[in-house]
């Protein structure tokens, strides 16, 4: 049974459908190669706008109330509170000025908080087996 969503949530629901997905990843390893060549603001424009379209497209054309009903939608409802928002953010920021600088080993770094932001539900989990 389908429950409306109110804004907030379909926000966070819509970032686990994978075209949604797909610009944003895409843009950020676009945008990673550009900053690396130092060409900033094309690597600035595409990593901000890429997933801005990506978003502008999954809200425009998928039912995100249905999706909220999927493993993936309810794994972000219960598990994306806001500080794992903030921490993929962080993340992000840390690949970004990475590439800026050429240090591959931070932009690994990035990466790895970006997955610790999505692995709250896993966290949680592994805290509740103690």
């Amino acid at each position: 049974m389908t429950h409306r969503l109110s804004r907030d949530q379909r926000i966070l629901v819509h970032q686990v459908y994978p075209l949604k997905l797909a610009f944003d990843i895409g843009g950020s390893l676009v945008s990673l190669v550009l900053l690396w060549q130092h060409r900033l603001v094309s690597g600035l424009v595409v990593h901000y706008l890429a997933p801005v379209i990506g978003s502008a497209i999954v809200l425009r054309i998928v039912d995100v109330d249905q999706l909220a009903e999927t493993p993936a939608g309810r794994y972000v409802l219960e598990h994306m509170p806001p500080p794992m928002v903030a921490l993929r953010l962080a993340g992000d920021t840390l690949m970004e000025v990475a590439a800026w600088r050429r240090q591959p080993e931070y932009i690994v770094l990035g990466v790895l908080v970006v997955l610790l932001g999505w692995s709250h539900g896993l966290l949680v989990k592994a805290r509740l087996v103690r």
